[in-house]
């Protein structure tokens, strides 16, 4: 029964890694169609307060109820875990090359596992650190940042590096409050929450609004991101925390860039390269690696 459950998160993991790999195609549409990143950010996470409490009090109202240790933690995740990275992720993207973006995002997995060594107690293996240093290598190879790194905006690199130590931050914490015996639906609204009231005052909403009121392409790239690349990924990445462990959880996250070249292939019919493929091969037996079980490098 064990294996069953760590297998499905294990699974949601992936999938959430892989259902990210599209979040370049939505920040670029809505940057074009005048939508800022403060906007989108504030937006898609309105659309994630709306969903989850309304199936909050549908469901379940005690799940709205916490301890004042677990608000402080939701905090600090809502905080740097949400709004910052949503931020400073969405921002690079308009900045820098969307490959170099997610190269810088992918640095949180290291931060995971240095984290959750102290903080969760999790053990650090052979088999944990071979993989997410083979899967950023090979994440590197498949963006091809090292032939074709695009704009090198030191502004719009900082914000990418800075994106990707908060996001390890929000992992962490919702491992904690996930162990505490917290929902997956409870984690959601309240960092949505906090990322919704800390964004409008600088979002200029009524902007937006009349932008997605006036554009149906707006309207579903919206809707688009707030749904299919946010709440979902996030629902499964949240539910695999209650599974496996934050750092194989993170590592597992690998997936978004093979995700990515593997659209760009089909549905932009960008060319692949010989660094691609080997990028993809190692990201895919990082993948494999992570999940053979071995003993503990250190207790």
């Amino acid at each position: 029964m064990a294996d069953y459950s760590e297998h499905l998160g294990v699974i949601a993991a992936l999938s959430a890694g892989m259902i990210w790999g599209f979040l370049g195609l939505f920040v670029r549409e809505a940057n074009d169609l005048g939508i800022v990143p403060f906007q989108l950010t504030c937006l898609r996470y309105i659309i994630i307060t709306v969903i989850i409490g309304a199936f909050i009090l549908i469901k379940d109202r005690s799940l709205f109820k916490i301890d004042r240790r677990t608000a402080l933690i939701l905090l600090v995740m809502g905080v740097i875990g949400t709004i910052v990275n949503s931020v400073t992720y969405l921002h690079s993207m308009t900045l820098i090359s969307l490959s170099l973006s997610s190269v810088l995002q992918y640095i949180a997995p290291f931060f995971v596992i240095l984290l959750s060594i102290p903080i969760l107690k999790e053990r650090l293996t052979r088999n944990k650190a071979i993989a997410v240093v083979g899967a950023f290598i090979g994440c590197v190879l498949c963006t091809g940042v090292l032939t074709d790194a695009g704009s090198m905006d030191l502004f719009g690199i900082a914000l990418g590096a800075i994106s990707g130590i908060c996001f390890s931050v929000y992992t962490v914490g919702s491992k904690i409050v996930s162990g505490n015996g917290y929902s997956v639906a409870t984690v959601l609204f309240y960092t949505s929450l906090i990322c919704c009231v800390g964004l409008a005052p600088f979002s200029d909403l009524p902007d937006a609004f009349d932008i997605i009121s006036t554009s149906t392409d707006a309207l579903l790239v919206v809707l688009g991101m707030g749904l299919f690349v946010t709440l979902l990924p996030f629902v499964l990445f949240n539910y695999s925390l209650t599974k496996i462990e934050a750092g194989k959880a993170s590592v597992l996250t690998y997936a978004e860039p093979l995700a990515a070249t593997i659209i760009g292939l089909m549905i932009y019919g960008e060319a692949v390269t010989a660094g691609s493929v080997i990028g993809m091969a190692m990201i895919f037996a990082a993948l494999i690696v992570v999940n053979r079980k071995e003993n503990p490098v250190s207790e």
